[in-house]
C-alpha cells in the first residue's frame, strides 16, 4: 500500500488523494469506463540507469516518497479520477532495456484510454520510456507526429550510448530514433548549466537544432516561446529532472545544483505547458531519498506534479 495518510473524516470536503486513489491492474486500466479528467500514476522502480551513468545512487525509491507527499493533499474537485498503476516497473538483474520496453507499452496503452499519465521515477532514464510510448502511441494516428519535448534539467543527457543506455543518454538515442522514422527532433531544455555539460555536448545539441536557456534565464524566458512549442507540437512530453533546482530547495537529486533555479521561476512555465499543451505526458526523475532531509525534494515534486494536474484539467491551482 503506497497510499496513506491523515483521515479527517468521509464527507467530500475534507478527503484526501490517498482515500479516493485506484490502485488497478494495468487490465484493469484499461476496462475503465471513465473517460474525461483522469490520472494514472506509473511508478519506476530502479536507479539502474543512474548507475550506468556514474551517478551517486538512490532515486530507486524516489517514486514511494513521492506518493507519500501526495497522499495527503487535499481533494478540491469530485471529478477528477486518481489511479495508480498497482505494481512499479522493476529492473531484474540490471537490465533496463526490457524494463524500458515495459514502460513504453504501458505508457502507449495508458494513452489510448486518454488519461493523464504521470510517470514516477527512478532515475531519469525514464524519459525513454515515456517519450517511446507517446511516439508508439501518436504513430497510430500521424506517420509523422509531431512530439515536443520540455526538459526542465541541468543536463542535456545526450551521450553516447555505445556501452549501453543510462540516465545520461536518452535524449541522443530519442534523436536517432526520431532521425530512423523521418520525424522531427523538437527538444527543449530549460535550466541547463554550463559546468554541468562539456563542450561536445554543447556542440551536439547546436548541431542537432536543440533550443535550451540556461538556468539563469529561466525567470526571464518570454511566455511566447513556451507557447511557440506548445502550438507547433501535436503531443508535449514534459519531463523533469529534478536536479534543475537549486540545492536549498531539492537537496534530495542524483547530482545536486549550487546555482540551480528557484521553484518559483520555473513554476509558471510549467503550469502554462500543463493547461495549453495539446495532448500532455509527463514523467518526474531523479529524487534521491538518501539525501533528502525531511523529504524535502519529495515534498516540492509533489506540490509541483499536483499544480500541473489542477493546471491541465483547468482547476484553481494552490500556488499563484
Amino acid at each position: 500500500m503506497s497510499w496513506f495518510g491523515r483521515i479527517d473524516g468521509e464527507e467530500l470536503d475534507v478527503l484526501r488523494i490517498h482515500q479516493i486513489i485506484k490502485e488497478r491492474t494495468l487490465d484493469e486500466l484499461l476496462k475503465e469506463e471513465i473517460n474525461t479528467k483522469k490520472i494514472c500514476f506509473v511508478s519506476f522502480n530502479s536507479d539502474e540507469g543512474v548507475r550506468r551513468n556514474l551517478g551517486r545512487l538512490g532515486a530507486k525509491e524516489g517514486w514511494l516518497h513521492l506518493k507519500k507527499a501526495l497522499s495527503v493533499f487535499p481533494i478540491f474537485s469530485d471529478d477528477l479520477y486518481f489511479y495508480d498503476l498497482n505494481s512499479p516497473i522493476e529492473v531484474i538483474n540490471g537490465d533496463l532495456e526490457t524494463a524500458h520496453d515495459e514502460l513504453i507499452s504501458i505508457v502507449a496503452k495508458l494513452k489510448e484510454k486518454n488519461y493523464l499519465v504521470v510517470v514516477l521515477g527512478g532515475g531519469h532514464d525514464i524519459a525513454f520510456g515515456t517519450y517511446n510510448g507517446i511516439l508508439n502511441f501518436a504513430l497510430k494516428e500521424n506517420k509523422h507526429p509531431k512530439i515536443g519535448i520540455i526538459n526542465f534539467d541541468a543536463h542535456f543527457d545526450m551521450r553516447e550510448y555505445d556501452k549501453g543506455r543510462s540516465s545520461g543518454s536518452m535524449f541522443l538515442q530519442i534523436s536517432d530514433i526520431c532521425k530512423e522514422k523521418e520525424i522531427d527532433f523538437n527538444y527543449n531544455v530549460i535550466g541547463i548549466q554550463k559546468f554541468s555539460n562539456t563542450k561536445r555536448l554543447f556542440d551536439r545539441a547546436q548541431k542537432l537544432g536543440v533550443n535550451y536557456y540556461f538556468a539563469g534565464e529561466t525567470k526571464h524566458i518570454p511566455m511566447d516561446d513556451i507557447y511557440s512549442i506548445l502550438n507547433n507540437n501535436e503531443y508535449i512530453h514534459l519531463t523533469l529532472c529534478t536536479d534543475v533546482f537549486h540545492i536549498t530547495a531539492a537537496p534530495g537529486v542524483s547530482a545536486p545544483q549550487t546555482f540551480g533555479v528557484e521553484p518559483r521561476s520555473a513554476l509558471p512555465l510549467m503550469k502554462t505547458i500543463a493547461r495549453y499543451a495539446k495532448n500532455l505526458t509527463i514523467d518526474v526523475a531523479e529524487i534521491n531519498p538518501k539525501f533528502d532531509y525531511d523529504d524535502r525534494t519529495s515534498r516540492l515534486m509533489a506540490n509541483i506534479i499536483y499544480e500541473l494536474i489542477l493546471c491541465h484539467f483547468n482547476e484553481d491551482s494552490f500556488i499563484k
